[in-house]
């Protein structure tokens, strides 16, 4: 189990912390580490980056599936524009 060395940075919702196997990345608000082992602080940001475009990516897509099958309901009926 890694130890904590020291705190690198600590806002109200990430950590970077410094740990005996590389920097961890702590998002409060997801409740998990979005970067682990990184070999650098560096690394550890863009780790967190990287994490959070692909998260964005996912919903996005998801966002559109959803968007196009509720179009695609709403199509069978009149819709008046107001």
């Amino acid at each position: 189990m890694a130890k904590a060395i020291r705190n690198v940075f600590k806002t109200d919702t990430l950590t970077l912390t410094e740990c005996t196997d590389g920097y961890y990345l702590w998002d409060k608000v997801a409740g998990f580490n979005i970067a682990i082992h990184a070999k650098t602080e560096q690394q550890a940001l863009i780790d967190g980056l990287d994490y959070y475009q692909r998260y964005h990516s996912k919903l996005k897509k998801e966002y559109k599936e959803l968007y196009d099958k509720v179009e695609s309901f709403l199509s069978q009926f009149d819709r008046e524009e107001d």
